[in-house]
């Protein structure tokens, strides 16, 4: 029998992930938390269960399972939601489209998310609370940290790491053996052929820092 799961956040990274659920008939979906009730789930046959207020009573209503719906740039913000969550008691799962392709001998993290078309090879080990988008390449031995984002379509060769809470843009390559440093934003279609220290902004090919805000916190 599915069991119930709900949703944080209401926006597009959220209806992707309904989909995903659907597809897995491991869930049934709840209803979906937001800070607003006009989002991009409102009207698409979802409850609206409020804003994140409601969860402590969900959890005392017996619903223990839950995955971080919102997207976007702010990875911090997804870590501290994820770290919300936990604290609370609810467990999230990792959920993986079934056109993605997972090796057998990769790790993959709770609260991950694994989108269609993408593909990850052996010896990879994903942190918790991170999102693998839709056709984005992870080749053997990379390292991705918590609440990491790799884009759409975006590639990692062999032996990358990618530091917590770093942004890999749509379409950009690193280079096998480079290190992404945690916080760090990589723009899109860029293609990174050396180490990236944290907390910075990379874009263009070869990749170049055009903003610092430091590490994260």
């Amino acid at each position: 029998m599915p069991l119930p799961i709900i949703l944080i956040g209401g926006g597009g990274h959220a209806l992707v992930i309904v989909d995903i659920i659907e597809l897995s008939g491991a869930y049934c979906i709840v209803g979906f938390t937001d800070l607003q009730e006009k989002c991009v789930l409102a009207g698409r046959g979802l409850p609206y269960l409020g804003n994140d207020d409601v969860l402590p009573r969900l959890i005392k209503e017996g619903i223990t399972k839950a995955i971080i719906g919102v997207g976007g740039f702010n990875n911090n913000l997804r870590r501290k939601l994820y770290s919300r969550c936990l604290n609370l008691g609810f467990d999230l799962p990792t959920l993986c489209h079934p056109r993605a392709i997972v090796a057998r001998r990769a790790s993959i993290g709770g609260g991950t998310v694994i989108m269609a078309g993408s593909i990850i090879n052996p010896g990879v080990t994903v942190n918790e609370n991170v999102i693998i988008n839709t056709g984005a390449i992870v080749e053997h031995d990379c390292r991705i940290g918590h609440s990491a984002q790799i884009g759409p379509g975006a590639i990692l060769c062999g032996n990358v790491t990618v530091g917590e809470e770093a942004f890999i843009g749509a379409g950009a390559c690193i280079i096998q053996g480079v290190n992404v440093g945690p916080g760090a934003f990589i723009g899109a279609g860029a293609v990174v052929t050396k180490d990236v220290p944290p907390g910075v902004t990379v874009v263009g090919n070869p990749a170049r820092i055009i903003k610092s805000i430091g590490a994260i916190q």
